[in-house]
């Protein structure tokens, strides 16, 4: 087996609407598809793609976590406290990035993450 790379991540939502608010409108992020009646949502974000399924017997809401890279943590971070987005690990630092970690409405962690030296991936 030779694994080339991650296709995509995928976290299980209890409620897509309320994740697809939240992804699409809080964070920003642009709707790629949405299939399967509606329990399957796909977000491009290159170099990845972020899955959303609803109603799945082998997910379970709230076990994932996903970083995403942001171009600056500190803006990312006032601007959610400002729509009461709830901060779930404050602004941390390491010798390479910036980080922080916020929980969408199924309790799946997301990390805002920002490469020191400006990379992506």
């Amino acid at each position: 087996m030779n694994v080339l790379g991650i296709d995509f991540t995928f976290f299980a939502v209890s409620d897509m609407q309320e994740s697809l608010t939240f992804y699409r409108d809080v964070l920003g992020m642009s709707l790629a598809c949405l299939v399967h009646e509606g329990t399957w949502a796909e977000f491009e974000i290159n170099p990845g793609t972020l899955v959303l399924g609803q109603g799945y017997d082998f997910i379970h809401p709230g076990g994932g976590t996903v970083a995403l890279a942001v171009d600056n943590v500190t803006a990312a971070l006032q601007e959610l406290e400002q729509l009461g987005i709830q901060i779930h690990s404050p602004l941390g630092e390491s010798a390479v990035c910036f980080w922080a970690i916020i929980k969408d409405p199924d309790g799946n962690r997301v990390i805002l993450h920002q490469r020191k030296d400006g990379t992506v991936g």
